[in-house]
C-alpha cells in the first residue's frame, strides 16, 4: 500500500515536472518579503517592542488577498494538463477517481505547505535581524496552522473546479473574486463575515490593533483563540473535501 502510494505520488510529481509550479508559491513568498522589508522599515524604533504582533496582525490580512489566488494558480497549473489534454478517460482506466482526486489534492498541497514555511521562517529571520523582541510560540504557530488550514478548505474548491472546467479562466476568476471578496469582508459584521470563506485567514487572528486618531498612536494586543470556531472550520473543510471530491467523481468524461 505504502509503495502504490508513492508511486502514485512520484507519478504526479512527473507530470509537472515542466510547469515550474513551484515558482507561484516562490513568487508569491518574495512579494511578502518585500512587502515586509517594507513594513519594518516605516516602523519608528521605539515601535519595534511590538514588531511581532504588528506582523501577525497584518499578514492574515495579506494572506486573505493573496493566498486565495496563489491557491487557485497552483491548482490550475497542476490540473491544467488533464483537462487541456482529455486525459481522464484513460487515467480513470489505470487510476480510481477517488484517488486521483486525492493524490492531486496531495501535490497542490506541497506547494502551499512550501509556502506557509516559507512565512514562518521569513518572521523568525526578520524578527531575528530588525530585534523584534520574544516571539510568542503559541501565536506563531496558532499563525501557522490556521493559515494551512484555510488553504486546505480553499484548495479543495479551486482544484475541484479546475478539475471541471474546460478553460482555467473560470478557476483563476473565481480564485481573483475570492481574494477581494475576502478582504471586504473584514469590513462586513461578523454574522455576515462567518459565510465567506476565503476570509478566514483573517477572522482566525488572535492579534487586534487600537488605533488613537489623535496620537496616531497603534496599539496592538493579544486576543483568546476560537479553538470551537477553528475545530467547527475544520469539520466543515472535511466535509468540502469529500463532496468536491464526489463532484469530480460524478463528472462524465
Amino acid at each position: 500500500m505504502i509503495s502504490i502510494t508513492a508511486r502514485q505520488l512520484r507519478a504526479e510529481r512527473q507530470k509537472i515536472r515542466h510547469t515550474k509550479a513551484l515558482l507561484v508559491p516562490l513568487g508569491f513568498l518574495g512579494f511578502e518579503i518585500l512587502w515586509t522589508m517594507w513594513q519594518l522599515s516605516s516602523m519608528k524604533p521605539s515601535e519595534f517592542s511590538q514588531g511581532y504582533l504588528m506582523l501577525f496582525y497584518n499578514l492574515p490580512v495579506m494572506n486573505t488577498l493573496l493566498m486565495p489566488l496563489m491557491i487557485s494558480v497552483i491548482a490550475s497549473r497542476v490540473c491544467d494538463m488533464e483537462v487541456k489534454g482529455d486525459t481522464l478517460k484513460i487515467l480513470y482506466t489505470m487510476q480510481k477517481q477517488e484517488s486521483f482526486f486525492d493524490f492531486k489534492y496531495l501535490n497542490c498541497l506541497r506547494y502551499i505547505t512550501v509556502f506557509v514555511i516559507g512565512q514562518g521562517l521569513m518572521i523568525l529571520f526578520f524578527g531575528t535581524v530588525n530585534h523584534l523582541g520574544t516571539i510568542r510560540p503559541s501565536i506563531f504557530f496558532i499563525y501557522l496552522i490556521t493559515t494551512f488550514a484555510v488553504s486546505t478548505v480553499v484548495l479543495s474548491i479551486q482544484q475541484t473546479l479546475s478539475l471541471m472546467s474546460h478553460s482555467q479562466l473560470l478557476p483563476l476568476g473565481i480564485g481573483i473574486g475570492g481574494s477581494f471578496l475576502g478582504l471586504f469582508s473584514l469590513f462586513f459584521p461578523k454574522p455576515v463575515a462567518r459565510l465567506v470563506l476565503w476570509g478566514y485567514y483573517a477572522n482566525f487572528s488572535v492579534v487586534g490593533m487600537n488605533w488613537d486618531p489623535d496620537t496616531r498612536i497603534i496599539d496592538y494586543y493579544v486576543l483568546s483563540f476560537p479553538l470551537s470556531r477553528f475545530l467547527l472550520f475544520l469539520a466543515a473543510g472535511v466535509f468540502i473535501y469529500f463532496i468536491c471530491r464526489m463532484i469530480v467523481v460524478k463528472k462524465e468524461v
